[in-house]
């Protein structure tokens, strides 16, 4: 259970619900969810051009001749890519920050892929960059930023 609640939106009673109810699965589905989630953090990890997730170099978004190559939305987080592509209205590229400016929690620029950010837009000279990140402080700041 202890380890349960250190996943996000995890809180002590629904911890104790999934513990008890993996505790009830047979064995065999108990060792294929650990599997997975080994597999998953092995495999995962982050394309080298807009910093979502991946289990290749670059992934697919990037990779994929029919996206609009002169639109780049910029996002804090993975999360914010696959709420995008839920739509299926976006058609550009993306690029994730990995997280936004929150001094309090010790995350400058220098944290961020902002760099990067800026080397690909002098790079690829799109026509267009959406800063798409959530209005809290913390992302009005990177935004300005």
């Amino acid at each position: 259970m202890e380890q349960l609640q250190r996943l996000p939106g995890v809180g002590p009673k629904s911890a104790q619900r999934l513990a008890l109810h993996i505790l009830k699965r047979p064995e065999a589905e108990v060792e294929a969810l650990a599997q997975a989630l080994v597999e998953a953090k092995k495999q995962i990890g982050l394309c080298s051009v807009c910093f979502h997730l991946s289990a290749e170099p670059v992934c697919e978004i990037c990779r994929n001749a029919n996206r609009d190559n002169n639109t780049i939305c910029v996002v804090a987080d993975p999360r914010d890519v696959i709420a995008l592509e839920k739509t299926r209205e976006y058609k550009g590229k993306y690029h994730v920050l990995g997280g936004v400016i929150s001094p309090i929690d010790g995350i400058g620029p220098d944290q961020l892929n902002i760099l990067a950010l800026q080397r690909r837009v002098s790079q690829q000279k799109p026509q267009e960059v959406i800063l798409a990140i959530s209005p809290s402080v913390e992302g009005e700041t990177t935004t300005l930023y």
